[in-house]
């Protein structure tokens, strides 16, 4: 069939609206296409209509979208309508189209063809290092913080952005800050002076334009950084195109004679840098330019990369004569999905048609589903949980009634969301294919792989990454071989100043092997000590090969990928693919990058919170599809799941921007952030719903774990458009899914470490601190107190421990020579004992000044009335001490007398436990370094008296109540003393603030405690309990 002949039987398809669209072919036009209206063979069939009738060549005609799928969707359909001549078509996303100018003119572009692009990472560095400059200069005083230097470095970023995608430089960002200034002091004007509201709004004004000409200066310093360095960054590809054609008459002549018709796709998703250059070429044209424009104001979901449905609205200001056509008629959808998304984004008010009354937006289902109205169906469940059951139950449900998994989505809010979804599904025996760029740093693999870097380039830096690399069951050692040498080293570090290191360790026992080996029953030493001359094998290694030939051939010499071929899934295999690939990148941007600077760098992507996006070499279009809203523009399924429906997930995320644009930088009008918010929310819950055929289906847990969740303020919007559908809940679906619910982990048990920890168990004292580690993670219990993780003092724990014994030592002098020592002892004893721990120099000068600082406020606060201790660090650490059957031990930091003297009556009193017969009456004292917190935050209670979840809540309230229990389960302690009161001493100062907190408690608060310890200790001391949890 002849390309005419073609065209014609398609056109003769088309609707009304359709054919208005595709007749249309000069002068200016502008297609408002909601979902699934046809825009794709709109398009394609107004290019035929051009060539074919207007006899045009196809190489005159220019048609730009927003992605590469959409450059291969406006291609395929081109190709079934002329054929071969569709490659002489120029379809481009704006970027390609620019890389294409650059490459046909590199004489024009030297600048930019003798320079070297940045990454996101680099240009944060980069910035970094302005900021640093500029606030040690005094020029940046507002887009910083005392708390956080670089507080508002992301934002900076992320601004800068936003004025290259709109084509602004440092000048005209200028000239827009005066203009606001101008309208602020306007607006100043119209408010009396005496008003308190007139002090207020200078204050902010003045405030918005301080970081406003903050941002110009650093602004500029970045281009001008990027100049000298002969580096750009990704938006500036385009604005090299941009400012060459404001300057270029010849270059935009050349363009606009070759392209004599536009056409942009997806207009609502463009930037203002974009519209610039295609407005420059449409600006040759003497007589009326031949431009299409095709979108959707109601789909404009990408605000944040600079999209702006302004676009749309000001179009045909911009060209009066446009004719408007809407696509009113869905070959997508029935009506029921149909009139949900209506009634939805009708609560938008930024729509095309609320500013042009003679655009009508209703649509109408048109097409094979037409007849075929499934409702919409709502489950309301109760927990997280329940939804899991009801949508994996309904997707089983589905596939066996013949549904093709491909034709099933769930479209989430976020890519966490789909990295959940996908993972249930899976654990459920259903295949999936998940539309996200999982970040590779998250993998297990990949993590395995950079430690491992990261050991043999300083195998002394990070015991616990040390030992787990060793306990990998990539390397398949013997674990319990491990903890019984670690175990060794932890008691000869125990009382040790500078520790020794696990690698020493090694060295050590390799000397004398057989000797260790009997001593420590080891049952396969030399695999560890072979594998430990690997990693120093390895160093030397990387200088012979290099690199990047390293990279590879450790990636061989430790089997992983066989391993993953075993144990893992081809996900895993593709992550490993995309990090030895970006590995590759970083190494031909930087010829002199070693292990050092490639970890520094992947450190960067994980402190700016940047990801690595996993490279797909296949995609498993066979499976139920998973993907966010942002992911899911342009793609259709039988039935669509939704889920999540709450406040703070599909609306209500507060989104603040720290830093707004003037009004006069295109698209950044001064409507509230709340208000700009959730409209941009509202868009993107109507092009999920948008993309089902024929099922959809939304839910909403209503709890999340503890949490209350209210369902999001859309489904009371379209409460009318939707039935409630109620499914049970078995038991068996329960245990079915929680069944399956078991995480991948790389670090595997034996029969032997069960045993090890059961031997553990058996000589084992709980301490407060272990059991608030417990209660915290047992996993971190596992590590740290039964597998007995090296020493690893970081600088807060290194501060409180100096801090810590220089006032045991202050105090046992005061006791002993019976007056106070001067304060130059306190300040002596901490520059002493801070002296014997492993700092560099400036963390040691910087402990030095903030512990000195603490302890002269603390010694001119309590110099006047300080207390004679009775017992200074009590340890019951040698006494054998059972509250009913559980060993407990530990160390008080100091008990006093209470005030209350030596009682001989015998009474109850709630809270201060039992008065005895010539008893002293003491306090129990802990001393704490840190910020002073309230009796509520150290109960772990919320404003409302309520006990908050979390790590560490409470665990200051468990500590002191374990202290009391120890005193009065131990014979000598609860012989001499009364405990009167338990107290927490806040001896830092920090933010000037000492004090001593009495915490009082009930015994109803210490009867809970008391149920608390003991059930953790059922678990503790359950075999079984740990059996389960190393399967996880």
């Amino acid at each position: 069939m002849k390309n005419i002949e073609i065209f014609e039987k398609q056109y003769d398809f088309l609707n009304k609206e359709q054919k208005q669209a595709v007749d249309k072919i000069y002068g200016q036009i502008m297609v408002v296409a909601g979902p699934g209206t046809g825009k794709t063979q709109i398009i394609g069939l107004r290019t035929a209509n051009i060539i074919l009738k207007a006899q045009v060549n196809p190489e005159n005609i220019l048609i730009t979208t927003f992605t590469d799928a959409g450059v291969i969707a406006i291609r395929k359909r081109l190709l079934k309508f002329l054929g071969n001549d569709s490659y002489k078509v120029s379809v481009s996303t704006i970027h390609s189209f620019s890389q294409d100018v650059i490459k046909t003119f590199p004489e024009k572009f030297i600048e930019y063809k003798a320079g070297t692009a940045i990454d996101s990472v680099d240009a944060l560095e980069i910035l970094k290092n302005i900021l640093d400059k500029l606030i040690d200069e005094k020029k940046v005083e507002e887009l910083t913080s005392d708390f956080d230097k670089y507080y508002y470095l992301r934002t900076i970023e992320s601004k800068i952005s936003t004025l290259k995608n709109e084509g602004t430089n440092p000048e005209s960002l200028q000239i827009a800050i005066n203009k606001q200034k101008t309208d602020y002091e306007e607006e100043l004007a119209n408010i009396k002076p005496t008003l308190k509201k007139y002090e207020t709004t200078k204050t902010k004004q003045e405030k918005h334009i301080k970081k406003l000409e903050e941002l110009k200066i650093i602004f500029t310093e970045y281009k001008k950084h990027l100049n000298e360095k002969s580096l750009y960054d990704f938006n500036d590809m385009i604005n090299f195109v941009l400012e060459k054609f404001k300057q270029d008459i010849e270059l935009r002549e050349y363009y606009a004679e070759k392209y004599q018709f536009i056409m942009i796709d997806e207009f609502q998703d463009t930037n203002n840098a974009q519209n610039q250059i295609m407005d420059l070429i449409l600006s040759v044209s003497k007589e009326n330019p031949n431009i299409m424009v095709v979108g959707d104001d109601d789909q404009s979901i990408y605000r944040f990369q600079g999209a702006n449905i302004e676009n749309m609205l000001s179009f045909s200001s911009k060209y009066p004569e446009t004719s408007i056509v809407v696509l009113e008629h869905n070959y997508r959808s029935n009506q029921n999905i149909l009139d949900l998304a209506t009634n939805l984004i009708s609560n938008n008010n930024e729509r095309l048609s609320n500013k042009i009354s003679t655009i009508n937006k209703k649509l109408v289902s048109s097409g094979y589903y037409k007849n075929k109205n499934n409702d919409v169906l709502f489950f309301r469940a109760t927990t997280e949980k329940d939804e899991q059951i009801f949508i994996v139950n309904k997707i089983k449900e589905l596939i066996k009634s013949g549904e093709q998994q491909n034709e099933i989505a769930i479209i989430v809010r976020s890519n966490k969301e789909v990295e959940t979804w996908s993972k249930l599904l899976l654990q459920n025996g259903i295949e999936v294919e998940s539309k996200q760029k999982t970040d590779i740093l998250k993998s297990n693999y990949v993590k395995f792989i950079l430690d491992l870097l990261d050991i043999i380039e300083n195998p002394n830096e990070n015991e616990t990454k040390f030992i787990n690399i060793f306990r990998n069951s990539i390397i398949g050692l013997n674990n319990v071989d491990i903890f019984k040498i670690n175990r060794e080293l932890y008691k000869q570090n125990y009382s040790r100043k500078y520790k020794k290191k696990f690698i020493d360790y090694l060295n050590e026992i390799e000397i004398k092997k057989d000797e260790i080996k009997e001593l420590l029953n080891l049952e396969k030493l030399d695999e560890i000590l072979n594998f430990k001359n690997k990693i120093i094998e390895y160093k030397a290694k990387i200088a012979e090969l290099g690199l990047k030939e390293f990279i590879g051939f450790l990636i061989k010499d430790i089997n992983i990928l066989d391993y993953i071929e075993k144990n893992g899934d081809f996900d895993d295999l593709q992550d490993v693919y995309t990090l030895f690939n970006k590995i590759k990148e970083f190494i031909e941007n930087n010829k002199y990058l070693d292990i050092e600077k490639l970890l520094n760098k992947i450190l960067l992507f994980e402190y700016y919170n940047l990801s690595i996006p996993r490279q797909i070499l296949k995609e498993n279009k066979s499976g139920v599809q998973i993907l966010t809203a942002h992911s899911s523009k342009g793609l259709e399924y039988n039935t669509v799941f939704i889920p999540g429906l709450y406040n703070g997930n599909w609306d209500g995320k507060r989104v603040r921007d720290l830093l707004k644009l003037p009004i006069y930088i295109s698209g950044n009008g001064l409507q509230s952030e709340d208000f700009e918010q959730i409209e941009e929310d509202r868009r993107l819950f109507f092009v999920a719903a948008t993309r089902a055929r024929q099922n959809l289906f939304l839910s909403y847990p209503s709890s999340s774990g503890t949490k209350i969740l209210l369902q999001s303020v859309f489904l009371e919007e379209i409460n009318d458009s939707y039935k409630d559908f109620e499914q049970s809940i078995t038991e068996e679906d329960f245990k079915e899914i929680i069944k399956n619910d078991i995480e991948d982990n790389l670090i595997k048990s034996s029969d032997l470490e069960i045993e090890y920890i059961k031997d553990f168990i058996e000589n084992y004292k709980l301490s407060a601190s272990d059991l608030n580690t417990f209660i915290e993670d047992p996993i971190l219990f596992l590590n740290k107190v039964i597998y007995k993780y090296p020493f690893e003092d970081k600088q807060a724990t290194i501060f409180g421990k100096v801090y810590h014994k220089t006032l045991e030592l202050f105090y046992l002098r005061y006791k002993k020579e019976g007056k106070i020592p001067e304060k130059s002892y306190l300040t002596e004893e901490f520059e002493r004992h801070l002296k014997t721990e492993l700092l560099k120099h400036e963390e040691f000068e910087k402990l030095l000044e903030k512990g000195i600082k603490g302890l002269e406020g603390y010694y001119e606060l309590y110099s006047e009335n300080m207390k004679t201790p009775l017992e200074l660090e009590y340890n019951f650490r040698r006494k054998n001490i059972f509250f009913e059957n559980i060993p407990i031990t530990g160390v008080i930091d100091k008990i006093e007398k209470s005030g209350e003297g030596i009682v001989s009556n015998t009474e109850n009193s709630e809270g201060f436990g039992q008065f005895s017969l010539f008893k002293e009456s003491v306090n129990l004292i802990d001393y704490k370094t840190g910020k002073t917190k309230s009796i509520g935050q150290i109960k772990g209670l919320d404003r409302f008296g309520n006990k908050k979840q979390g790590p560490g809540e409470g665990n200051y309230f468990r500590q002191l109540l374990f202290y009391k229990l120890l005193c009065e389960a131990d014979n000598e302690t609860n012989g001499k003393y009364n405990i009167s009161g338990l107290m927490l001493d806040f001896v830092e100062g920090k933010e000037g603030n000492y004090k001593i907190v009495q915490v009082d408690y009930t015994t109803e608060e210490f009867e809970d405690f008391k149920e608390q310890l003991k059930q953790v200790w059922s678990q503790i001391s359950d075999i079984d309990f740990w059996k389960a949890l190393l399967k996880k």
